[in-house]
Formats: C-alpha cells, structure tokens, sequence
C-alpha cells in the first residue's frame, strides 16, 4: 500500500500509538493506594474512555487524519505501561506531533445506541442512563473516610466537554516524531493525578466533600474537564 504525497508516492508504515497511565511519574497500578493534594487517600478500580479523531501533525501544520473510534479500558487485569491504543498505516516521514480528541464526535454522540455496533451501543458500559449521548470519559474507584472504604466516580459527557488534545509544534519543531518504513512507536502519557489538581479558583479536588464524590454534572464536573485537559503528554 503507498500514499500519493505532494506528486509522489510514500511508502506505507504502520504507526503504533502507546499509552502509559501514570500517577505523577509513577505507574499506576490498580487497587494500589495514592494521595491527592486535597489529602485523601484514594484507589482507582477502573478507567475507560473513548479516542477518537486521531491525526499525524504535518510539517505545514496540515492533518493527516486517522479514521477509528476506539474504546479504552484499564483495570487491575490490564496493565498500565506501553499500552497499545492505536494502529494505522501512514506515509513514513516525521511528523511534527499528534492530535487526538477524548470522546466521540457529535455526529456518533447522538445516534441511537440501541442500534450502533461496537465500540458504541448499549453494551460499551459508556451510554448515560439519563442524558442523550455517551459517557467520553469514565474514572471509577474508592477513597478513605473515616476508616472506611467509600466509592467515587467521575463520567464525563456531553459535546462541549469533549477533550481535544494537539501535542504538536510545527513553529519551534522541537516535536519530531518519526514514522521510518519499517514502522514507529508515538508513546503518550496521562498522569492521572492531574484530575485531583486544584481548580481556577484554587478550590482542592476534596473526595471527603459530598460534591466530589460522584461527578456527573455541575461546577465539579467543568473543573474536572480543565484539569483533564492537561492531563496528557508525548513521552
């Protein structure tokens, strides 16, 4: 397979997009204890979320889209580190960075479940129960109050809190990711620690506090977006 690039041809590599899933800069291990900076000790048991609209930067600062929607899950069984996330042939060169968005474009966000096939539907574990549209992003697990064990979660939705990602620096081309023939790796990280940072406001992200517990709306849920915004980085 080759690609007609600007009058000529490109031979086709695969590129392999990984995943490391970090707390700070120590891996995250599921069911392992951590504290955020509110205090609280916490543990996470689950962590699902949608890719979707993945692009190679170009040198002109143009997009070579990838098409997929792909649906990520990490738990105690999965492992954390170097995760394959995305697959794709593209032109080898080298490529000044890589866009991608958290969640699902509108277009998908409100088809039918009922009738859509994997990664979507009502199996995915990602479709609201009381809002149109799909959960993007899922983090589910349990902190300590009192001594005793309680549950947290936050699910992120709905169109204007889709999480749009662009790793790429076409002006200082300090960024320079190169696909060779035989094939090249993009290794991403999400420091999840990120979610529990302090708001704008400098409010702490407090799982001791009712309103932090189970986000699913409201002014948490915005500074739980914001935070995760600057939660992924290229290693």
């Amino acid at each position: 397979m080759t690609f007609l690039l600007l009058g000529g041809m490109a031979q086709a590599a695969t590129l392999n997009i990984q995943l490391s899933v970090n707390v700070g800069k120590t891996p995250l291990e599921f069911g392992q204890t951590q504290q955020n900076v509110a205090g609280n000790t916490y543990s996470l048991d689950l962590l699902k979320f949608y890719l979707s609209e993945v692009a190679l930067v170009q040198a002109d600062g143009s997009e070579l889209p990838l098409d997929g929607v792909r649906l990520l899950e990490f738990n105690k069984d999965t492992g954390t580190q170097n995760i394959e996330i995305f697959k794709s042939d593209v032109p080898a060169g080298t490529y000044k960075g890589v866009r991608f968005s958290v969640g699902i474009p509108r277009s998908l966000n409100h088809t039918d479940p009922t009738a859509q096939n994997d990664p979507l539907g009502v199996d995915s574990g990602m479709v609201w129960a009381w809002n149109p549209g799909y959960v993007f992003f899922k983090i589910e697990g349990k902190f300590l109050k009192g001594g005793a064990q309680q549950v947290f979660s936050l699910h992120l939705g709905t169109d204007p809190y889709k999480l749009q990602y662009n790793l790429a620096d076409v002006q200082l081309q300090k960024i320079q990711l190169k696909v060779p023939e035989s094939g090249g790796v993009v290794k991403l990280k999400l420091d999840i620690s990120q979610i529990f940072k302090a708001g704008l406001n400098g409010e702490q992200y407090d799982l001791s506090q009712a309103r932090y517990q189970q986000v699913h709306g409201g002014p948490v849920f915005g500074a739980a977006y914001l935070n995760l915004l600057g939660a992924f980085s290229l290693e």
